[in-house]
């Protein structure tokens, strides 16, 4: 009995150790409360997202794990949806046509469950509507800057990373609201 005694205050004492909220209190917390609020300020105004895809409130409808995984990642949040959106529109991550969230996080050097919990709590879109909306941005970039002078549409659907002509209509339509040729039309006008 000694010795479960012993390990429960062991315990006790290195949750305290590792946990200065319980030590200090509430100032602590409110410390740490103060700098999440700080970052998603900062990530606000640096404006580098286009669309409402992200959101930064922290969901209270969590299961232990993910708990656990919010306090290793609450602070790199902001960097993290930064680091996505630059490999989406700069690097053209997803023209890969194996992209996934894996692949993300090798990239970032991060663990997979970092990414696929960021797409769990902070996106409005599902890591595949993500990967869609990437590539149909992608394609846009490309046709305005000339690629379908020298080539065709189906050539532009496997560059941005589609399997076939076919996916790449249908996301097309779906993002746009137009389908490839009457967008083509649109923009020549």
């Amino acid at each position: 009995m000694a010795v479960l005694l012993l390990i429960y205050w062991l315990f006790i004492y290195f949750k305290i150790l590792t946990a200065p909220e319980i030590l200090y209190g509430l100032p602590i917390l409110n410390k740490k409360i103060l700098k999440f609020d700080l970052h998603i300020e900062e990530y606000e105004q640096t404006h580098l997202l286009e669309n409402d895809n992200w959101v930064l409130e922290i969901s209270s409808q969590k299961n232990e794990q993910d708990l656990k995984l919010q306090e290793k990642i609450i602070y790199n949040i902001v960097s993290y949806i930064q680091e996505i959106d630059k490999l989406s529109l700069e690097e053209c991550i997803f023209r890969d046509p194996k992209a996934s969230p894996s692949h993300i996080a090798s990239k970032l050097g991060v663990p997979t469950s970092h990414i696929v919990y960021l797409f769990k709590y902070h996106s409005n879109i599902s890591f595949s509507e993500y990967r869609m909306h990437s590539r149909i941005t992608d394609s846009i970039d490309l046709i305005e800057h000339g690629y379908l002078k020298t080539n065709t549409l189906e050539s532009l659907a496997y560059k941005t990373g589609f399997a076939s002509y076919n996916p790449f209509f249908s996301a097309f339509k779906k993002v746009t609201g137009y389908c490839p040729q009457d967008y083509l039309k649109t923009i020549k006008l």
